[in-house]
């Protein structure tokens, strides 16, 4: 296995014996040693990758959302609504995910991994028929609380609407001209 698959799967384990340990108590109450137990990885090995458990989550969450938009139909631009429409169908899919970080009072951690993964396709130039606005650092800001608050709602109400109806209404709040 070269190293950049190892520090994959040291990720994802890490990552999964930490949800793991999220699910039978507050993540404010697991000790590192306990994490690093679970998942059969040395403190050093925990200190010398990361500083606290958010900068787990949000290498992890950055990695699946990417992996995930990678196996998308591979064109040259994404329209805003379909860009949408294809966040919240992965959020479906990771729903159980998202409640358990919701309960943790992890929403900073997902926002974060929003802005990181919206910055990139931003700089890719792969975001079609956007608003002026979109390279504001203020509204990357405000975009990207909205569609996590939003995200957060719809994971905690059942996930009622389709992926396809909150993808047009994102889109249409961004897009929409201001009064």
């Amino acid at each position: 296995m070269n190293p950049h698959d190892r520090k994959q799967q040291n990720l994802e384990t890490i990552y999964r014996a930490l949800l793991e340990l999220m699910m039978a108590k507050p993540l404010a109450t697991i000790s590192i040693t306990e994490l690093c137990q679970r998942a059969h990885v040395s403190r050093t090995y925990f200190y010398r990758h990361y500083q606290n458990f958010d900068q787990i989550i949000a290498a992890y969450q950055t990695q699946n959302m990417l992996h995930y938009l990678r196996r998308l139909p591979r064109t040259d631009q994404v329209t805003l609504p379909e860009l949408m429409t294809h966040y919240f169908e992965h959020t479906k899919t990771e729903a159980e995910t998202y409640q358990l970080l919701i309960k943790n009072n992890k929403l900073d951690v997902l926002v974060q991994t929003f802005q990181t993964v919206f910055k990139l396709l931003i700089k890719q130039d792969r975001i079609g028929g956007h608003g002026p606005n979109i390279t504001n650092p203020y509204y990357l800001l405000f975009f990207s609380g909205g569609v996590i608050n939003i995200a957060a709602n719809w994971v905690s109400n059942g996930c009622v609407e389709s992926p396809q109806y909150l993808g047009q209404m994102i889109a249409h709040f961004a897009l929409s001209p201001s009064n």
